[in-house]
Parts: C-alpha cells; sequence; structure tokens
C-alpha cells in the first residue's frame, strides 16, 4: 500500500521541500449524475460516468504527481480493496469517511441553504477498509481518512457539529493503525456584516480552538481548510508548529489562477494541499497535476503554467492527429 503521504508527514524536512499533494477525487460523495467533470470539449463534451473517473483516479495516481488519492467510500473499496489497485504504487489512498449535509449537492436540491449536520459515511472500527468488519491493523487497505465540519457561528449547529467531531476523534484515537485528517469549510450560511478575511479569522480561531480539546492521539495529522487572505494564512500555520495546514482548492477558476493558489498556499507556511474541482474540470487534468506538483517543488507558477500551456496543446495535436480533426486550443 503506498506510503508516500505518510512518509513526507514522518520527515518535517521533505514536507518542506516537497509538500503533499492530493488528488481529492471524492466528489461523488457530494454531486450525483452530473458532479464528475466531464470528457471531451464543446459539442463532443459528456458528463464523465463513474468508470471514467476512477480510470482518471489511477490515470494519476500511477502518473505519480499526486502524493495521495482522496476517494468516496465506495471507490475507495473499489479500487483499494476489490481492484487492489494501490498495492504496487506509492500512492496512498484516502477515503472522505463523512459527508456532512451542506455538501450535499444534487440537481434541484436545498440542502446548502441550511446550516450543515453531521453524517457519517465510514465507521471507524471499519475504517481500515479490511475484507472482514474486525481486522489487524496491519490489514488495513486504507489508513487515513478525511472528516470535514462547518461552523457557522450559530450555536446549536455549531455545538451538534463539534460533538459529532470530537467523538469521531476520540473513536479514532483509540484505533490502531487508522488516522484522520480535518477538512474545514468557511461557513455555508451568510456571515452578515464580516468581511472575506473576517470570516476567514472566524475558521483559524475555531480551527485552533477545536485542537485544544483533542489529545495527540486524537489530533488530525493534517487539517484542510480554505485560503483567505496570505496574513490570515501565516497567522494560522505559525501559531502551533504541530499542526500541519493544507489549502482545499474550492470551485474551478482557470488553470493559472489554480497554479497561484497552490504557489500563496505554500509560500505563506501550508504544507498540503487538496484540490479535487480545479483538477478534474480541467481540460487536462493530468498535466494540470504535473503543474501543481512542479509548484509545489519550488517552480514560479508563471512558468509551471506556461509549460502547462504548451504540455496541453500538444495533446490537442496528438488528439487531431489520431481522429484527422481539427486541435482546439486557448
Amino acid at each position: 500500500m503506498g506510503n508516500r503521504v505518510f512518509d513526507k508527514l514522518a520527515r518535517p524536512e521533505e514536507l518542506y521541500r516537497s509538500p503533499i499533494f492530493v488528488f481529492a477525487g471524492d466528489a461523488q460523495a457530494a454531486g450525483g449524475l452530473r458532479g464528475l467533470g466531464s470528457v471531451g470539449r464543446g459539442p463532443q463534451a459528456r458528463a464523465r460516468n463513474r468508470a471514467q473517473f476512477q480510470d482518471l483516479c489511477r490515470e494519476l495516481s500511477r502518473d505519480g504527481a499526486i502524493d495521495g488519492c482522496l476517494l468516496s467510500p465506495a471507490d475507495a473499496e473499489a479500487l483499494a480493496v476489490d481492484e487492489r489497485f494501490f498495492d504496487g504504487i506509492e500512492v496512498t489512498p484516502l477515503v472522505r469517511t463523512n459527508a456532512e449535509t451542506w455538501i450535499w449537492s444534487p440537481r434541484h436540491g436545498s440542502y446548502g441553504t441550511a446550516t450543515s449536520r453531521p453524517f457519517r459515511t465510514v465507521e471507524p472500527r471499519d475504517a481500515g477498509f479490511c475484507r472482514e468488519q474486525i481486522c489487524a491493523a496491519q490489514d488495513f487497505n486504507i489508513r487515513l481518512g478525511l472528516y470535514s465540519i462547518t461552523l457557522n457561528n450559530d450555536v446549536e449547529a455549531d455545538l451538534r457539529t463539534l460533538e459529532a467531531y470530537l467523538c469521531y476523534a476520540k473513536e479514532v484515537g483509540r484505533t490502531a493503525g487508522f488516522d484522520h485528517f480535518l477538512e474545514v469549510f468557511l461557513p455555508n450560511t451568510p456571515q452578515h456584516g464580516l468581511s472575506a478575511e473576517e470570516v476567514g479569522e472566524y475558521v483559524a480561531d475555531n480551527i485552533v480552538r477545536t485542537m485544544s480539546y483533542l489529545r495527540k492521539a486524537e489530533r488530525p495529522r493534517f487539517i484542510k481548510t480554505a485560503y483567505t487572505s496570505a496574513r490570515v494564512w501565516r497567522e494560522l500555520c505559525e501559531f502551533d508548529p504541530t499542526l500541519i495546514i493544507g489549502a482545499l482548492g474550492g470551485p474551478r477558476t482557470d488553470a493559472r489562477g489554480t497554479l497561484e493558489l497552490a504557489h500563496n498556499v505554500i509560500t505563506n507556511g501550508g504544507r498540503v494541499i487538496l484540490f479535487g474541482r480545479a483538477v478534474f474540470e480541467d481540460e487536462n487534468p493530468l498535466q494540470m497535476c504535473r503543474a501543481l506538483r512542479a509548484v509545489l517543488d519550488g517552480q514560479d507558477p508563471l512558468a509551471a503554467y506556461e509549460t502547462y500551456r504548451a504540455a496541453v496543446a500538444r495533446a490537442a495535436v496528438a488528439r487531431a492527429d489520431a481522429t484527422g480533426g481539427a486541435a482546439g486550443g486557448d
């Protein structure tokens, strides 16, 4: 089983030199038939189905620009347990262990307008995704899971969310061989009167406050949250050197913006990125992952973008030659 994420976490100098990059391939936990991006371009574009998305996870993992691949529980079982896909590569499989209600995004749904409620999908006692319900730690097929929370400045909703998370963290702390990392979203309900930077401060304060309730075995291996501003991000990353802070990618913007975000995250102290839509909604997810890897390893984001654009253009020409059509491109 791939250990690259764990290896970097165990070696601070390696983590600093080459921060962790996880492909967030867990989109089906939120969306439905149209939630996995598309294949093809223009009139030929079609929504990607589950089999095609699993192929994308395999392709990105085999290439190795990423360090980890985050999967929904169903895909984690299919790839890591049934197929044993990760047995022969270095990339680490990870699993989403909850899907709080505000990320539920079916077409015509309105769940995201209400304060988020906890919804657990994987119990810690079966967190290792073993073939049997009870197994030894050394038999675990997946050893790291994601738990996400959203705090909305609402006493009742936030109490419910934090009690559910602390219960989970304590259960994981008693589960040998399995760890978790924590995702902390920005509030999903309007925060009237607060600027974007003040919302970032609210979330940063809640992260360090929540961590103070947990003992060492219960704490997440790293934390994933939104990058709001350089000042807030530096304050969060510098507050406690035992906390490893990473950034989520958020909604897809454009390739250059994605690379600049990754650059800002690591230059201001972040050591992890977990990007999903910014990758699988890109016209060439493989080349985007390679460009992000280059930025994480120190390349200027503009230079990485130029290399990315050249690679995408070459791929378009190759496709056109193979099909006898005209190459596209921006």
